[in-house]
């Protein structure tokens, strides 16, 4: 189970809040206002929606069905008041005779009651659960708003309790109040056409200019701001076929741009204040002399102006946008903000979802002055026949368009079939059969079209695309979800600071950019993050063809980037944390993420051994993924090739890299021993004695342990990914349904250790990362590591930047917490509770809270202080890797000071690299570990 701090699954990532069992702050891979899974890792954002401050208020006590439907009841109650609701896709049936139904009670687990979708559970019972989760106050059909998500969750974290009930207890003596958690609001953005995202992606990139040398954000000098005059009649590129051709890109002999003038050193000073740099431009002298305040107005029209009026965004070639925004008032900005938040495209005035919902708000005094005045400054296109005719068909419904087809006489036949596309297409066959009838035919289509429509508007595509670049760069430090959430996540957060619902550390922030030296930088950037885009979208929409034209075209793009020397060098001056914001990286990451889809390729079967060997030719642009590019092109060698000895080779270079990493290392070496132990097609004996010589030494496994549980899940279609369900028989004939960490940990309470968590280590990870709390969040001159007030961490969390910058602060914490006594220790984490409690931080609040401090104290009694500080000490070292993967569980026993971390493992599961290079650590620092196998019995088709 290789997964990063949560319960293993594959749910949906259409949920909005995590279930109380499994989140983490630990992985900065996703945003928490982003919509997460029970199963989803974030450091941000981490909501709970239980009414305490823990997430484990699941003790091992389990209700019965008819217990479980009057508390499903009650908990549906509460999420009705939290408008919130998580419907239960279809499970799987379990056979239990009806005798033994009638004669015993069965109970479900608290994992099962809480996500009773990620279970096979009893087909006669998912009704039970499915009817209580779904009730709801009011109308059952109604839909939450986003503003009553957003201010729903606002409920504390639930006080860890054990698994099990103890018999030794403690005074909770310590007690505090319930902290607020909140709930991110769920956007919904639909799919863009895939044809006119590259065009638009190609064409930024052939319109870049040659940047001036005083393009440098660290180093400004610009003219006064010039008001480009901008069409508001946009029309929209014409669609080409879905297969489109990949051109090559030659690299063009242009100006190179201004090399960043940095020192050598691991990570970048601040070269340059921008309020030192010489200006020519008033505007700009006042922007950065007298900080811009944002006031009135809705929040917004606050959040357009925070992103646009910035004196960076003078530094892009953005002047135009800015001018625009600062001179709409209030009830402008209070329409345009909401119409930027919706999905680009044109939205009518009747719709359901139209112009008229905004009109009922009463968001202005005069709603159609409002719409004038925007279309007056072109920040909307009201011009619907500018656009061409398919994309204003598309804008008709169904019986629009039916009618619209006996107007003109189109053939009828099957059209109660016909779906809205075939509808589209007659209509362009009509206009290119029959050029002329009562005029020019498409013209005398659009203005029918336009009647129908009646008034409707767009967003000027020039303003839009001009507001998403400056919402790119004042976020580009601190998201990392998907671009179509940008813009709602960003608002999100905006909207929580503002009503102090949401507080981030305090830390000194420098306003510079590394990576943008240039206005070109920056456009390759915002294109690859559009590339990028594209290809989620079609691979969300299973279009893998078209999928991989597009990732041709990130290759393309990538190759030419590489060959701009001056923008390869000025990047490799700079540490990987600061590098990844570019756009070299982003193809590269891009890239390898789809080696699956490229392997797809048939027009260019050696595609995805191009796009790797180029990858490993240019490593130090995923030096994280340095073992994994040569573990995949030896697979493409071994399986596509039938060249064994050429994959052995390559695995073979990868273990003679000095800067592989530990855990790489161990990765390439399992496959070396693989290559030299093949039966058939072996290897020479000089080679097959090289790979071996670089295997590890036998080392020490970890112990293990085999319990059995009864399987009552039964496979059958649809059930992939779903979690085995296991009964057990108590004393008094109950049937309890458990899942297999929960089983564990019932065996374990008979060993006699009462107290459990199944928190892959989120707890004490909390606990050690608080005690650090004003190293991690600290300054570090001349260090740029803080550049948003948003972020949740330094640029350098999970990298080994991190450990070296701040190596003597660590050293000297530990040699002090080594010093104290576990009371010690704890006084220490309930005064940093009091002071950042539910700050988003890298701290998992869930677990870690004053109320669970006696839980806490006991744990650290038992596991030992050292092995704690050691624990902790191998996270900060090297995060990226030992942020994960630590053991499912953690039991311990207080009366006789044992604590063993176990790895549970279920039927046909392995331990993965990691988690195996977990257990080894945790045996080095001499922790007690175990690997709990658990044998399935009965069920169906378990194998």
């Amino acid at each position: 189970m290789d997964s990063p701090f949560k319960t293993p699954s594959k749910r949906s990532m259409s949920q909005m809040l995590p279930s109380s069992g499994s989140s983490s702050p630990f992985t900065p891979k996703r945003s928490k206002i982003k919509k997460i899974s029970s199963d989803s890792v974030s450091r941000i954002l981490a909501f709970d929606e239980s009414n305490s401050r823990s997430p484990t208020r699941r003790k091992l006590d389990f209700l019965s069905f008819s217990q479980n439907s009057l508390l499903l009841n009650e908990n549906c109650n509460e999420n009705c008041n939290e408008n919130e609701l998580t419907p239960c896709e279809q499970t799987t049936p379990v056979k239990i005779e009806q005798s033994n139904r009638e004669r015993n009670k069965i109970l479900l687990s608290p994992s099962i009651k809480v996500n009773p979708k990620r279970f096979n559970i009893p087909e006669q019972d998912k009704n039970i659960i499915k009817s209580s989760s779904n009730k709801r106050s009011g109308s059952v059909n109604s839909t939450p708003s986003k503003k009553s998500k957003l201010l729903s969750a606002i409920a504390g974290c639930k006080k860890i309790t054990s698994y099990f009930k103890p018999i030794q207890e403690r005074q909770n003596s310590i007690t505090n109040e319930v902290g607020n958690h909140f709930s991110p609001a769920k956007h919904k953005i639909k799919e863009e056409n895939v044809n006119s995202i590259t065009e638009n992606c190609i064409k930024i990139e052939k319109q870049v200019t040659t940047p001036d040398k005083n393009d440098n954000i660290n180093n400004i000098q610009v003219r006064s701001p010039k008001i480009i005059s901008v069409s508001s009649n946009n029309p929209i590129v014409k669609k080409t076929s879905p297969r489109r051709k990949v051109v090559k890109n030659s690299h063009s002999n242009k100006t190179k741009p201004k090399e960043l003038n940095m020192a050598e050193q691991v990570t970048p000073s601040k070269n340059g204040s921008i309020n030192n740099s010489s200006m020519t431009s008033p505007k700009i002298l006042e922007y950065l002399e007298n900080k811009v305040v944002i006031s009135g107005g809705d929040t917004y029209s606050r959040f357009i102006k925070s992103i646009v009026l910035r004196p960076e965004i003078f530094c892009f070639g953005k002047e135009d946008i800015m001018e625009k925004i600062e001179s709409a008032t209030n009830d402008e900005l209070k329409i345009y903000g909401r119409l930027i938040a919706r999905k680009h495209g044109w939205i009518r005035s009747n719709a359901p979802d139209g112009l008229q919902k905004y009109k009922e708000l009463n968001l202005c005094d005069n709603f159609d002055s409002v719409l004038e005045s925007l279309a007056t400054k072109q920040l909307i296109n009201t011009d619907v026949t500018s656009c061409e005719l398919d994309t204003l068909l598309n804008i008709l419904k169904t019986p629009e368009l039916k009618e619209l087809q006996k107007t003109f006489n189109i053939n009828l036949n099957f059209s109660k079939s016909q779906t809205k596309p075939a509808m589209i297409k007659s209509f362009v066959n009509l206009v290119k059969n029959q050029r002329t009838f009562c005029g020019n035919s498409t013209s005398n289509l659009k203005e029918r079209i336009k009647n129908i429509i009646g008034y409707c508007l767009k967003l000027s595509d020039t303003s839009r695309n001009d507001i998403m670049s400056c919402l790119i760069y004042e976020s580009y430090p601190y998201f990392s979800g998907e671009e179509k959430d940008r813009f709602r996540e960003c608002f999100t957060k905006f909207n929580l600071v503002e009503k102090n619902l949401l507080k981030f550390p305090k830390f000194e922030a420098k306003r510079v950019s590394i990576n943008f030296s240039s206005k070109e930088h920056f456009e390759m950037y915002k294109t690859a993050l559009d590339l990028r885009h594209e290809v989620q979208l079609l691979l969300e929409q299973k279009d893998h063809e078209n999928a991989i034209l597009v990732l041709c075209i990130m290759f393309e793009n990538f190759k030419s980037a590489i060959c701009d020397k001056s923008n390869v060098e000025s990047l490799l001056k700079i540490p990987t944390y600061l590098r990844k914001y570019s756009a070299i990286s982003v193809y590269a990451h891009t890239l390898f993420k789809n080696i699956t889809i490229l392997k797809k390729c048939t027009s260019n079967i050696n595609l995805a051994k191009e796009v790797l060997e180029f990858l490993l030719k240019h490593k130090e642009f995923s030096v994280s993924k340095q073992a994994d590019l040569h573990i995949e092109l030896a697979k493409v060698y071994e399986t596509q090739y039938k060249q064994l000895d050429r994959a052995a080779n390559i695995i073979l270079n990868g273990l003679k890299d000095d800067n592989m990493t530990e855990l790489g290392r161990q990765m390439l070496s399992k496959r070396a021993v693989m290559y030299a132990n093949r039966k058939v097609r072996k290897l020479d004996n000089e080679l097959k004695n090289e790979l071996l010589s670089f295997a590890p030494k036998t080392e020490k496994e970890p112990p293990t342990t085999t319990i059995n549980g009864k399987i009552i899940s039964v496979k059958e279609k649809g059930s992939s990914g779903r979690k085995q369900v296991y009964s057990k028989i108590t004393d008094n004939g109950d049937c309890h349904y458990m899942s297999v960490e929960e089983l564990a940990v019932s065996h374990y309470k008979s060993q006699g250790f009462l107290n459990g968590l199944h928190d892959e280590g989120q707890l004490i990870k909390s606990m050690f990362l608080l005690c650090f709390w004003d190293i991690i969040y600290g300054s570090y001159p001349p260090y740029v590591l803080f550049i948003s007030q948003y972020q949740d961490c330094p640029l350098d969390w999970r990298t080994r930047h991190f450990y070296k910058i701040r190596e003597q602060q660590i050293k000297d914490r530990i040699a002090e917490l080594k010093k104290m006594n576990v009371d010690q220790i704890c006084d220490i984490l309930k005064k940093f509770c009091d002071e950042y409690f539910e700050t988003q931080s890298v701290i998992n609040w869930k677990y870690m809270n004053v109320d669970n401090l006696p839980l806490c104290r006991t744990l650290l009694e038992c596991v030992g202080i050292e092995v704690f500080l050691a624990i902790g000490d191998q996270i900060l070292k090297d995060g990226r890797i030992y942020l994960h993967g630590m053991p499912d569980l953690v039991v311990w026993d207080v009366n006789n000071h044992k604590c063993i971390f176990v790895e549970v493992k279920g039927p046909n599961d392995k331990l993965s690299e990691r988690q195996y290079s977990w257990l080894l650590k945790l045996m080095e620092f001499g922790a007690n570990v175990e690997v709990c196998h658990v044998v399935g019995t009965g069920g169906k088709n378990n194998n």
